[in-house]
């Protein structure tokens, strides 16, 4: 915890009358007192800042030999509370396991004193940062953003802070944490106890950012820290405090009186849907709040925060259109993937039609039984209309309703149910997109009028059996996948649509090193290359085609092959994914095409990880941390992404959450090749190098691709298997994998035992020339 003299502000109250430091702990009670009393856990004490409420030492831990903050209660303050409950609130909110919460390591009470550690970080609190003035929009809403995924944790795990504001932000490695999480509720429980026998309360919270009913003495819950949040919000944005008086007492009325001005009054370039979240955020009434941490977390990730000019009301594109779940209403739970299909269609419908701007499905499926208003999903991704809509299906029976929402005014411009059979759904889907046309004023071309009509699959049996297919190939599935594949081509013949997801499947088997079969690739090939000389509009067979060059290492025919594929569809995710790794893999990573994808795609989780893969190649792990993270909340099943994040953790030197996607990995994907890497990387990293190498040891080789190969050489040079890691690096170069030398020899912790060998020097000077060849291919194809 970082803390200076002074620094600690009056947060704390008995009976309403506020607790000033009159007595001077640091005398009461002498660090060599203190450290004689704690001698055989902390030594070393000496103070770093006092308030109402505790004074806070430094510290050595003598048993994990590490230095930390040790915050010991005033005496007269621990004589008050039940001490017991004191300690078990405290032990609860160590349970809080939260990349932006300040963890609590210890507690107890000593010689009549209440303490508890926490982890003494570098850096800066907020309250530093914002000493300049207004801060950047970008960072205010990122730390916001960090400080509002912390809030909805903890409040998932019923602990309200009670004390949010700018001193109990920390600032470390350019990420926001939150301090003192778990005290207030400690100290209020504590109190309710001690009211019982002694009728002292204590009052917790900062006059200039408690919610009016905290300051009213109220039951409070998680929006009364999101009130909070919105006054550092607003303070961080215009530089001036939201509620303020020349007294405590006048300041904490402020609230009950007075609005602050939306924040775009006070300085112009703040967008209106971030004023229109702080106007939210700081209701008098807790029901017109925003009511959770992810719903701020969500609406602060919004690109129309950044771009959108804030002298006026955010303006949105008059037809732009989100296209949100349809809710299955079904008696049988198990067809959610046909409502989930039919959501899915529709977007891939709306998209050919040039005139609309359609948000994608990675972003729209992210809003899957969301419970916030169609203006804040609206506002949050920046859209004027939404089409929303039910599929109630029993048996062959159905039925769908539809409507369209200007999201601004909160009224239909359009609706309509439809009852059939199973059989219409390709009538009802084609009705309900060119009624969404027509209400928007859309004139169609003949191609856009054609592709509307037009339907990949005829037969609803076969169209039912697809997307199930490829719902489980969206979870790397294949087993499950192939018969239901196989069955739909009986019935609807080879179409294309059909053959391009079998193909896919065999994309997946080498994906995931379950094979790496000539016959498989010589098939694949064959598909993809029939597939673009007898459809050259679908965009699937180039797709295929550059998702195959990838696995086999040539990333010049994968970036054209992928780049023709994302010109015939680039509402695609895995096309944009394929076309950023290849990238990587041959020596380019496109930096600014994936800040791109995240900018327009907020909620896909693949771009989250793209971006976060880029950092690194170019060796800026820490700024990737947040992008990785939020990969997994968006996808928290999601193999790849919880391999990455652990992958990321390691990076960083944060073995204990590494370790712990290991451990999910280990319970939910061992079948997934990266498990036992990723499990090598850490014990290695952790100097258990005999047990590293005896998991790494059990991983079968002759499957794995270029990618695979080389974070297993890691995992190797990891676990001090130095001529082994060299080889395998080598044959990942090889294999195609070039864009690897600034990695290794500059960035990479776990390859630096290497860096003096000499072959490890020539498979570098290799990886440069195949990378440098690998660019100027790709240029002089552009050119």
């Amino acid at each position: 915890m970082h803390l200076r003299s002074g620094q600690c502000e009056n947060a704390y109250s008995v009976n309403g009358r506020p607790l000033t430091p009159a007595v001077d702990l640091a005398m009461k009670h002498p660090p060599d007192v203190l450290e004689t009393a704690l001698a055989d856990r902390y030594t070393h004490l000496s103070p770093l800042g006092e308030g109402g409420m505790a004074t806070v030492y430094r510290a050595h831990d003598v048993k994990h030999d590490r230095d930390v903050a040790l915050k010991v209660l005033r005496p007269e303050l621990g004589e008050s509370l039940g001490r017991e409950r004191f300690l078990r609130e405290i032990r609860l909110a160590a349970s809080l396991t939260h990349p932006h919460i300040l963890p609590l390591h210890d507690s107890g009470e000593t010689h009549g004193l209440l303490w508890f550690t926490m982890p003494l970080m570098g850096g800066e609190t907020l309250r530093d940062r914002m000493a300049a003035g207004p801060m950047a929009l970008d960072e205010a809403v990122r730390f916001a953003g960090e400080v509002a995924d912390a809030l909805d944790y903890a409040h998932r795990h019923d602990i309200v802070h009670r004390d949010i504001k700018p001193e109990n932000i920390l600032l470390h490695e350019g990420h926001a944490v939150v301090a003192d999480f778990g005290i207030g509720k400690a100290l209020v429980a504590a109190s309710e106890h001690a009211m019982m026998h002694t009728q002292i309360g204590i009052t917790v919270g900062t006059p200039a950012y408690m919610s009016p009913e905290q300051a009213a003495g109220d039951d409070v819950d998680g929006r009364s820290d999101l009130f909070a949040l919105g006054c550092v919000l607003f303070e961080m944005l215009t530089g001036e405090v939201a509620f303020s008086g020349p007294t405590v007492q006048a300041t904490i009325a402020r609230r009950f009186v007075h609005t602050p001005p939306p924040a775009y009054t006070l300085r112009p370039e703040v967008p209106a849907a971030l004023a229109q979240l702080i106007d939210r955020l700081l209701a008098k009434s807790v029901d017109e709040r925003v009511s959770s941490g992810a719903q701020v977390a969500q609406t602060l990730r919004a690109p129309v925060l950044i771009t959108t000019p804030t002298s006026a009301p955010a303006t949105h594109t008059e037809r732009s259109v989100v296209v949100l779940p349809f809710a299955n209403v079904s008696p049988d739970a198990d067809t959610e993937y046909f409502s989930d299909g039919l959501t899915d269609e529709l977007i891939t419908d709306l998209s050919r039609v040039k005139a609309l701007r359609i948000i994608s499905r990675t972003t729209a499926m992210q809003y899957k039984g969301s419970s916030q208003t169609l203006r804040e999903i609206g506002a949050a991704v920046g859209v004027r209309w939404a089409l929303t809509g039910s599929v109630r299906r029993a048996g062959s029976a159905l039925r769908i309703s539809a409507q369209l929402v200007d999201v601004q005014r909160d009224e239909p411009a359009w609706a309509e149910k439809y009852s059939g059979t199973l059989d219409d759904v390709f009538d009802v889907q084609e009705r309900v997109s060119r009624a969404i046309v027509q209400a928007l004023d859309v004139v169609l071309s003949p191609q856009e009028n054609a592709q509307l009509a037009a339907r990949p699959l005829q037969d609803v049996r076969a169209f039912e059996l697809y997307l199930k297919a490829r719902e489980a190939l969206g979870g790397y599935d294949v087993a499950r996948a192939a018969p239901l594949i196989a069955r739909a081509v009986e019935i609807a013949g080879r179409v294309p649509v059909l053959r391009a997801l079998e193909a896919l499947s065999g994309i997946m088997q080498l994906r995931t090193g379950a094979s790496r079969d000539p016959a498989l690739i010589a098939s694949i090939e064959r598909e993809a290359r029939a597939l673009i000389a007898e459809a050259p509009d679908f965009a699937q067979g180039y797709a295929l085609l550059g998702y195959l060059a990838y696995e086999i290492g040539d990333q010049v025919t994968a970036v054209q092959s992928l780049r023709r594929a994302f010109a015939l569809d680039s509402a695609d995710t895995d096309i944009r994914f394929f076309l950023g790794i290849a990238g990587q893999a041959g020596g380019h990573p496109d930096v600014r095409a994936g800040l791109a994808w995240h900018a327009i795609d907020p909620l896909s989780p693949l771009a989250h990880c793209l971006v976060a893969a880029n950092t690194w190649w170019t060796g800026r792990f820490s700024d990737g941390t947040r992008y990785m993270e939020e990969a997994v909340r968006l996808a928290p099943a999601g193999p790849i992404f919880r391999w990455g994040l652990g992958n990321h953790y390691a990076l960083l030197g944060r073995y204990d959450d590494a370790e712990r996607q290991v451990a999910w990995l280990h319970d939910n994907a061992m079948h997934f090749p990266y498990t036992p890497t990723l499990q090598g990387l850490v014990l290695g990293a952790l100097g258990r190098h005999e047990e590293a190498l005896a998991v790494l040891d059990t991983i079968e080789m002759a499957s794995l691709d270029h990618h695979h190969l080389f974070h297993l050489a890691e995992s190797y040079a990891a676990a001090g298997a130095d001529a082994k890691a060299v080889a395998l690096t080598l044959r990942a170069v090889d294999m195609g994998f070039h864009g690897i030398a600034d990695y290794c020899e500059r960035y990479s912790p776990f390859y630096e035992p290497l860096r003096d060998r000499a072959d490890f020097h020539e498979a570098m000077v290799r990886a440069r020339a195949l990378a440098a060849r690998f660019r100027a291919a790709v240029a002089e194809a552009t050119s």
